[in-house]
């Protein structure tokens, strides 16, 4: 009984939390409106659903920016009105221009900072197109909006703060804890020599991003919160580094073992078991600060003892010492970075920020940009096109929503998909409110009998945006129903205007859904060699610009793109794999030729320039050439000079990347 009561805390209590908080934040953004006479208190209300998040932090973070887009889509609502109040094209075309700028801003900037360019965008389309109508009530409209809102908000963050919080600083220190754990054993698993470990290591890089969304948003929430976000920014960064070079050390043992270098690849994988096995308490991962700080302590030992065991094994390899002496930089480099990875763990027990974390940065394909800006801007235009050649009386409606779905669903790693699941949740909603209009909310007479007419349509609504997987769904649902219900100030139902709304409300999303079909960005070929192109110049930025690329920001921005073209969520998909495997190959590439750059100086340019024109045209010819370049480099080293054996090393590692005949760079030809 105890252990099913525990399986029901940990699986199905948040949601039923969730459903609770949301239907409290609602009802009392619905009475503190009708206290104020707000004549539009489902503003409010649709505030708390969209607001409402699973941690607190969440909620004060979408709270904030929320406010901020709603403020600059006032802001352009009463300059476009004061503008062109008597001019409806010239309004239009400058809502369309305002709705593609904010697209795409929705589309460059990431997290929360995302939907308040979303928020931007489509609080235009709420405030100025009745604005179009009556010009006078400008201002009326806008205060009425900004109070609901800030009603909404109020309530959202209160009940979140006060019901059942969930504090998005656990959640963030179960998270590290728990990937700092998957990577300990997945260290460990291959130095073994256990195979599959790149898928493994491909779904753990897939965590960056979502670990950074929970960090932007605990700014907001505590100081306990706070003071870990420069911590757990820092670890990301180490974990990347580390991750990177696990894979470059996995894919020259396995290039070793296939050239037949069974010595040498047996040699550096002794010390690899060494290394996996000091990253690890007796046998287990560290769970832990203080088993974290124990496991630094191992590792420091290591990497004490590597000079001495690299010596000793050193002669059981190959006659040619190189390859094994690129693996030992390899080790000794992932020894440096799992030291430091599990010092700054074991920092988190402290409150004291002693690390600064480094800036994502933010890399983005401006084509992609640009067209999900314009599918925004198309949207208006056309729906604005049938409501002007019409007269359509819920053009407004119609315009509205499909603007809020065209814009809210961009950035998302599967649009045809969200806006399937968006559709399913309005005809939900549809029918809840169909049902509310005229068979309740006409019965339900003072406050606490409106409270019971509502609550039901509220719970189901919470209750399908309380798992992620229904979210988007449950989204839909609270949004057409909130539109409809038919109560303001005053109550008001009429069943012609109700089906010309919800007939709208279809219109308007299956036009989304079309755009989105002609112009998708994230699951189509094109958009995936878009992709694997902007990973390459990354390559040839790390050979050719005059700064070059520093190993941090390489990493982060490869990263970044990989992460908003969703690849990393589909890699199941052979063409997403080969995203991935350009991703990885960029950062191997990338970090070789940044040493080069670093050591090498003018003895390398000549290998610097064929690598910059393979990644700028991946081909056989450009590859031979490269591999040419190499060979032509190492013939004036000397592997008894110190710097030119760092040298060698680098454009050992460099050669047998290029040589693999199963690399995605092999078997690119355009």
């Amino acid at each position: 009984m105890i252990d099913l009561f525990r399986e029901w805390s940990r699986k199905d209590a948040p949601a039923f939390a969730h459903v609770l908080k949301v239907l409290l934040a609602s009802l009392l953004s619905l009475w503190i409106s009708l206290l104020f006479d707000i004549d539009q208190p489902r503003t409010a209300m649709m505030t708390v659903a969209i607001v409402m998040q699973a941690h607190s932090g969440m909620v004060l973070a979408k709270s904030y920016y929320r406010m901020i887009g709603t403020a600059a889509g006032i802001a352009a609502s009463l300059l476009l009105v004061a503008l062109f109040a008597q001019e409806r094209i010239p309004f239009l075309v400058c809502m369309a221009i305002w709705i593609g700028l904010c697209t795409a801003g929705s589309v460059i900037f990431r997290n929360h900072q995302s939907y308040a360019f979303v928020l931007a965008g489509y609080t235009l389309c709420i405030v100025g197109l009745p604005a179009t109508l009556h010009p006078e009530n400008t201002f009326e409209i806008a205060m009425d909006r900004v109070s609901g809102i800030a009603i909404g908000l109020l309530c959202a963050t209160l009940v979140s703060d006060l019901v059942f919080p969930k504090r998005i600083g656990r959640v963030m220190l179960d998270s590290v804890r728990r990937r700092f754990a998957d990577f300990s054993e997945l260290i460990r698993s291959s130095s073994m020599g256990e195979s599959n470990q790149k898928e493994k290591l491909m779904r753990l890089t897939g965590d960056v991003f979502s670990l950074e969304a929970f960090r932007a948003s605990s700014v907001l929430e505590s100081d306990e919160s706070r003071s870990h976000r420069l911590r757990l920014g820092r670890m990301n960064a180490e974990f990347m580094e580390a991750s990177t070079t696990l894979h470059s050390l996995e894919e020259l043992l396995r290039r070793q073992r296939r050239g037949g270098f069974h010595a040498k690849a047996d040699a550096l994988e002794r010390i690899f078991r060494a290394l996996g096995s000091a990253l690890l308490l007796e046998g287990k991962p560290a769970e832990t600060e203080r088993e974290a700080a124990r496991a630094a302590a191992q590792i420091a030992n290591f990497r004490e003892n590597l000079a001495g065991s690299v010596f000793a094994l050193r002669s059981h390899a190959d006659p040619d010492k190189t390859g094994f002496d690129a693996g030992a930089q390899l080790l000794a480099r992932l020894a440096e970075e799992l030291h430091a990875y599990s010092r700054t763990y074991a920092s988190l027990s402290r409150k004291r920020n002693e690390v600064d974390a480094p800036a994502l940065g933010v890399r983005f394909d401006p084509l992609a940009v640009s067209l999900a800006g314009a599918r925004g801007a198309l949207m208006l235009a056309i729906m604005s096109m049938i409501w002007i050649l019409t007269e359509w009386e819920s053009g407004i409606e119609a315009i509205t929503l499909g603007v809020i779905s065209s814009t809210l669903f961009a950035t998302s790693p599967a649009p045809g998909k969200t806006i399937g699941q968006f559709l399913t949740g309005a005809l939900i909603g549809s029918a809840l409110a169909f049902w509310m209009n005229f068979f309740v909310l006409d019965r339900a007479h003072g406050f606490l009998m409106l409270c019971l007419a509502l609550s039901p349509g509220i719970a189901l609504a919470g209750w399908l945006s309380a798992k992620p997987e229904r979210a988007v769904t449950g989204a839909g649902t609270f949004i057409v129903l909130l539109m409809h219900l038919g109560f303001g100030s005053r109550y008001g139902a009429n069943p012609v205007a109700f089906a010309n709304d919800v007939i709208a409300d279809f219109i308007s999303i299956l036009f989304s859904a079309l755009l989105y079909s002609l112009i998708d960005l994230s699951g189509s070929s094109w958009s995936r060699r878009r992709t694997a192109a902007a990973l390459r110049a990354l390559v040839k930025e790390a050979c050719r610009e005059p700064l070059g690329l520093r190993r941090e920001k390489l990493e982060i921005g490869a990263r970044d793109l990989v992460q908003r073209a969703g690849s990393m969520r589909r890699i199941a998909d052979p063409e997403d794999r080969i995203v991935v495997e350009w991703l990885f190959s960029t950062l191997e590439i990338g970090h070789a030729a940044i040493a080069l750059r670093e050591d090498g100086g003018d003895a390398t340019a000549g290998v610097l320039d064929a690598l910059a024109a393979l990644f700028d045209s991946p081909s056989g010819a450009g590859r031979e050439a490269a591999i040419r370049a190499i060979e032509e480099a190492e013939q004036g080293l000397h592997a008894d000079n110190r710097k030119e054996k760092k040298l060698m090393i680098h454009l050992h590692l460099l050669k047998t990347a290029l040589l693999d005949g199963e690399s995605v760079i092999a078997r690119s030809n355009p």
